[in-house]
Parts: structure tokens; C-alpha cells; sequence
């Protein structure tokens, strides 16, 4: 036998399959039905159950849960898609539902759900089974086992706090940010370096807590932003030992909009939804603002949730300021051009891509 030729063979035949391998991952990645898969979450409808919509392509939507038991009587605030087949949502009386299914059925965690007078707000995870959630009054759960079992912070520094938005930078770095109190207007940040163990509070310069906050992102370990109530924000660059205060300029209303949710592409390119229907991104770490604004009709309408699948391929979803109605509109194009794609008699309050893709 010539050894040569068994070996060119056996060279070609790994290189086709290389190549093969090559293009079936790309497929993957590139299959809508698999890392295109977005969900919006929203308030219960006039059937009284909560709001769930599915897409596989930010086009066409369709309402998942039907008249499930866990949806009845519920309004869900905050949705984080891990793959094609986990998604959770987090919403009032203490809800925090998962499906394993894509969307087929969704379950109630009953550990948590004996306190009904709990409203949950924000979710956030690293991996696939590191869980952050809060709410109000004082409430940041933890998971580490993907749900099954769940710790409660009991720190002092988020007593009663109104705590709207929570994010994990990494499996020890965790903010939540919100209120001091469900009716107060001024800001309360906290932080965690140690997986929740011990909380601090950060106060920003020039009281700048003097609005409340409404979210935080971050890009990695060391670009974070906050931001809130009348387009105001702080951002550090060094993992929150130092902190600039700054505001969207020209952002609408009496003394600006507020960012009712922003994302971070990368350390300088960040996208947020506000109210009166404004869509703002810089690509310069905040320095200067573009307004893509405003929305598509139907109009008077807070933007409340934002994320991207891409830095082309973005999804907003908004609630209505004076009746029980929601829109999701869609940008392919970078937010040159922004076009309605779903309208409801629910607000809508949140959205999310697959983020394991």
C-alpha cells in the first residue's frame, strides 16, 4: 500500500470534516429558530392573565401560557431567556416562573410563592443556574443550583428598599438599585463583592441619589452604568471604585426622560429605551447621545424594556401612558429604522434575547 496516498487521504478527509463541523456551528448560530429566539414579558390583559409573547424572529409573535393557573391575576416585569428551551420571568405576587419547554408550559417556584404581597421586578444570571432576582420591599433572592434552592439577603442596607433593577457583574459582583422606599423618589444603590454575604451602599457625588434609579448594566467587569429617573446616570470604568455622574441631554420632558432600561453592546456602545417613546444610544461611552426617536405608533408610550440580538438587530417593548396597551417594535438596521411589529391591550415591560447563543 502506498503510505502516502493513505495519508493525503487521511489529511483530506480531516480537513472536510473540519470544514463540515465548521459550517454546521455557523448554521447553528445563524438559525433563527435557535439564537434569534426573543421573549417579551408584560401585565395581565383583559383574559386577566399575564402577558407572554414568543418569536423566533422579532416579526411574528405568538402568546405563550394561554390561561395557565401561575399567570392568572399575575403582571410579570422582567424575562431572561437562557436557551431555546429555559426561560424564566419574574413579575407580582411573588412570582417567579421557568419554563423548560420553550414556552409549552410554564411553572410557579412554590418554595417562594407563600408571600404573595412580594413584587418582583428584576433578574439577572450568570451561567445557567447563578440567579438574582429582586423587588420590594428589601428582597434580593439567590440561587446556585438553578432554582431548586433559594437564599433570601437579609442585610440591613436593603430594608425596605425599592429595589427595581438587579445585575450580576460575575458570580461575586452584584448591584441592585432602585428607591429608598416604594414611595420615595430618591435613589438607593447597593452592591455585593462577596456573592451576597455583605451588601454596601454606594452614594454617588453631588447627591446625585436624588433620583431615583431604575436599572444597571454592565459590559464586563469593569464598565457599569446605572442609570434612572430624568435620563440621569453614573458610570464607572474601574469596576466601581470610581464613578461619573453625567445625564442624556435633551432626552424630553421636565427635566429629561427617565431610562427605563439600557444595554450595554460594549464598554462604549450603549442602547436605552426611555419614556415618550425616546430611544437614545451613544457610541462613545456617553460623551454624546444620538436620538433614533421617536418610536413607531402607536404613540404616547414609555419604552420599559430593551435588548439586541446584535448591534443591528434590536428589540423595544413599551407600555402605553394613559390606557392598558403595549407595543414591541424592531430595528434590524442599527435604529435607522424602527418598525411596529406587535400591539397588545397589556403593558409590556421587558424583553430578552437567548443569551447562551
Amino acid at each position: 500500500m502506498n503510505t502516502n496516498r493513505v495519508f493525503y487521504t487521511f489529511i483530506s478527509i480531516f480537513l472536510v470534516s473540519m470544514i463540515l463541523t465548521q459550517l454546521a456551528c455557523k448554521k447553528n448560530n445563524d438559525d433563527p429558530e435557535i439564537s434569534k429566539n426573543v421573549w417579551a414579558v408584560g401585565a395581565a390583559d383583559n383574559t386577566e392573565y399575564a402577558t407572554i409573547l414568543f418569536s423566533g424572529d422579532g416579526d411574528n409573535w405568538i402568546r405563550q401560557g394561554g390561561n395557565l393557573e401561575v399567570l392568572s391575576g399575575v403582571n410579570l416585569n422582567d424575562v431572561w431567556a437562557i436557551d431555546k428551551n429555559t426561560v424564566w420571568a419574574v413579575g407580582s405576587e411573588n412570582s417567579i416562573l421557568k419554563t423548560n419547554d420553550g414556552g409549552t408550559s410554564w411553572n410557579q417556584n412554590s418554595t417562594l410563592k407563600q408571600n404573595t404581597d412580594i413584587e418582583l421586578f428584576s433578574i439577572s444570571l450568570i451561567g445557567t443556574d447563578n440567579i438574582w432576582i429582586s423587588g420590594s420591599p428589601g428582597i434580593v433572592y439567590n440561587s446556585l443550583d438553578g432554582g431548586e434552592n433559594w437564599d433570601t439577603s437579609n442585610s440591613e442596607i436593603l430594608s425596605d428598599k425599592f429595589l427595581q433593577g438587579i445585575h450580576a457583574v460575575n458570580s461575586q459582583t452584584v448591584y441592585a438599585v432602585g428607591a429608598r422606599s416604594l414611595n420615595s423618589k430618591r435613589g438607593f444603590i447597593a452592591r455585593t463583592l462577596d456573592a451576597g454575604q455583605t451588601w454596601d451602599s454606594i452614594v454617588p457625588a453631588d447627591n446625585f441619589n436624588k433620583h431615583l434609579w431604575l436599572g444597571v448594566t454592565s459590559s464586563d467587569a469593569n464598565n457599569i452604568v446605572i442609570y434612572g429617573a430624568h435620563a440621569h446616570y453614573i458610570y464607572s470604568n474601574d469596576g466601581g471604585q470610581t464613578w461619573k455622574n453625567d445625564s442624556v441631554p435633551d432626552s424630553g420632558g421636565t427635566g429629561g426622560a427617565d431610562i427605563n432600561s439600557m444595554k450595554m453592546l460594549d464598554a462604549v456602545t450603549w442602547w436605552g429605551a426611555f419614556d415618550y417613546d425616546n430611544i437614545f444610544i451613544t457610541n462613545d461611552n456617553g460623551d454624546s447621545w444620538e436620538n433614533q426617536g421617536p418610536a413607531p405608533n402607536p404613540g404616547n408610550m414609555w419604552l420599559l424594556g430593551i435588548d439586541y440580538y446584535d448591534s443591528n438587530f434590536c428589540i423595544i417593548v413599551g407600555s402605553s401612558t394613559n390606557s392598558n396597551n403595549g407595543k414591541i417594535i424592531k430595528t434590524t438596521d442599527g435604529g435607522k429604522i424602527w418598525e411596529t411589529k406587535y400591539e397588545t391591550n397589556a403593558w409590556m415591560k421587558n424583553v430578552s434575547f437567548v443569551k447562551n447563543r
